[in-house]
């Protein structure tokens, strides 16, 4: 115990898991891991900030660079550090061994779905795939994603600073996209901006936006549940800010992300000290949700209702929660069983809300899509003309199982399959992704491709969640991927977001290895 005491804030909770036990995890970061951890921060807070020469009209352009050449850089950095180690007098190796970890399953699957994507790269018909035929989206963007994912699985030791950057990200942004909301125009011209063209923040289209809704929301509120530095607090704007903006935007991918955090609550309400800070981190999601309510830009209902109903509830969780702060009492029932029960009810609710849904008939377009779907039906109209897209996309796996097209190749794989999409549309646009990443995944490098990604990210939950036992905190990156997946399941992989999550995976993978290790002299 003497040593945690040593231990900054968050070191000491992390050497906690959630029965208070300690864990060996090493304290100190080395050359190697400082460079690590200043990659992770510039990545998940000053890359989103990041806005184009020519405001939006470039933004992908101008955050895929960046990360290309800051990724590039790391890893040179990385290598150098490596290549310039003096040999121990002893051992003669010419690194320490924290320097040469095990490979963990994760890392050999992502190794290997990345090397079966350069062999679709050399076997596909197409050109133009080291980059990507649209959006920057290719060979190239994979070996950056996994190089980013590896090299912080290997050397990006935890620290506290991730959270809070993230947090004081998710304020700037917030805070843009609340004036431009408002009619404030920042960042772009008047002829270009929220209400003629979907743009938000240094973030740009209201979809990419829902995906920082998806990774910030879940990812702060265990976060502020978990962690214990009073730097926490700056969540607590964020969440009011995010919750307003997925539902005054009314984008169904945002409100899906709250999903990730709803599945978490079980295991953030362990202790009576946790479920009182849960209660505290939901009172913002409430009022951010009332307040979209009240500004929603469809004025087709009258909004009054829900946002009286949100504001009272949000009242009660703040009673509840000074009076558990009063009444302070010793939590008597074990935390396995306060999760086990929370999952039960929400699997009830869940098959409550599947039979509701079945038998809808009502005008809700999300609702009756929804039980057209349970029904077995799709239409080409459905999630926004996804359904056409969906359809054909299955097609073309269905025409190239094995290698796919190679990556970045969907707009030549589609157009033989898009016969009436602009029809539909009344309006050209061509098709570069079919809006959900896990069937691009497979038409781009085959049914073996979409099998190695999709072991990657199990292997990768499983380790996590059972990590999750041991220490709380890596439902912080629980949370976050949790939401990126979500949203990656409705839209696509795209550099303007798509790094946090890959960083976010990376630092989540070292975690777990930090747990098992021994803790250096």
């Amino acid at each position: 115990m003497k040593a945690a005491k040593k231990t900054n804030g968050i070191q000491s909770l992390f050497c906690l898991n959630s029965t208070g036990a300690p864990l060996q995890v090493r304290r100190g970061f080395s050359l190697w891991e400082r460079i690590s951890q200043s990659y992770a921060l510039v990545i998940l807070t000053l890359f989103p900030l990041l806005v184009g020469s020519d405001t939006y009209l470039d933004i992908t352009r101008t955050k895929f660079w960046f990360f290309s050449g800051f990724t590039c850089v790391y890893a040179v950095l990385c290598l150098m550090v490596v290549l310039i180690r003096q040999p121990d007098r002893k051992s003669g190796d010419m690194t320490p061994k924290r320097m040469k970890p095990q490979l963990t399953v994760p890392q050999i699957i992502l190794i290997a779905y990345v090397l079966w994507a350069v062999l679709c790269t050399l076997l596909s018909p197409y050109h133009h795939l080291w980059i990507g035929q649209s959006r920057y989206e290719g060979l190239f963007s994979i070996l950056l994603y996994s190089t980013a994912f590896l090299l912080l699985s290997f050397w990006g030791e935890y620290t506290d600073a991730y959270t809070y950057g993230l947090g004081i990200m998710g304020i700037i942004t917030g805070f843009i996209a609340l004036l431009q909301t408002f009619g404030v125009p920042l960042l772009f011209p008047e002829s270009y901006n929220y209400w003629n063209s979907s743009f938000l923040t240094t973030i740009g289209h209201e979809d990419c936006v829902a995906c920082l809704i998806c990774v910030l929301i879940p990812t702060l509120l265990c976060g502020f549940v978990i962690l214990k530095s009073h730097w926490r607090w700056l969540g607590m704007p964020v969440l009011f800010l995010m919750t307003y903006l997925a539902v005054y935007t009314d984008v169904d991918t945002a409100k899906l992300g709250f999903l990730a955090a709803a599945v978490l609550l079980p295991c953030l309400a362990e202790s009576r000290e946790r479920l009182q800070e849960l209660l505290v981190g939901l009172i913002p999601i409430l009022l951010g949700a009332a307040l979209g309510f009240s500004y929603h830009r469809d004025r087709s209902f009258d909004p009054g209702t829900r946002t009286l109903i949100l504001l009272l509830l949000a009242a009660a969780l703040g009673g509840a929660a000074w009076f558990m702060r009063k009444r302070k009492r010793t939590w008597s029932v074990s935390p396995a069983v306060v999760r086990r029960t929370a999952y039960a009810v929400m699997l009830v609710l869940l098959i409550v809300l599947l039979i509701v849904l079945y038998g809808y008939r009502g005008e809700n377009r999300l609702l009756r899509e929804a039980s057209d779907l349970l029904h077995g039906n799709m239409s080409d109209q459905a999630g926004s003309l996804r359904g056409y897209i969906w359809k054909r996309t299955l097609l073309i796996i269905r025409d190239h199982p094995i290698f796919g097209g190679g990556p970045g190749s969907f707009n030549s794989l589609f157009t033989p399959y898009n016969p009436g999409y602009h029809e539909l549309l009344h309006e050209k646009i061509d098709i570069d992704f079919p809006h959900n990443d896990f069937l691009s995944v497979a038409a781009c490098t085959g049914l073996v491709g979409l099998a190695l990604y999709l072991a990657f990210l199990i292997t990768l939950a499983l380790r996590c969640i059972r990590a999750a036992y041991r220490s709380p905190v890596m439902l912080i990156f629980l949370g976050g991927m949790a939401g990126y997946l979500i949203y990656s399941f409705f839209v696509f992989s795209i550099a303007i977001v798509t790094p946090l999550f890959w960083v976010l995976a990376g630092l989540a993978d070292k975690c777990v290895q930090q747990l098992a290790l021994p803790e250096a002299p």
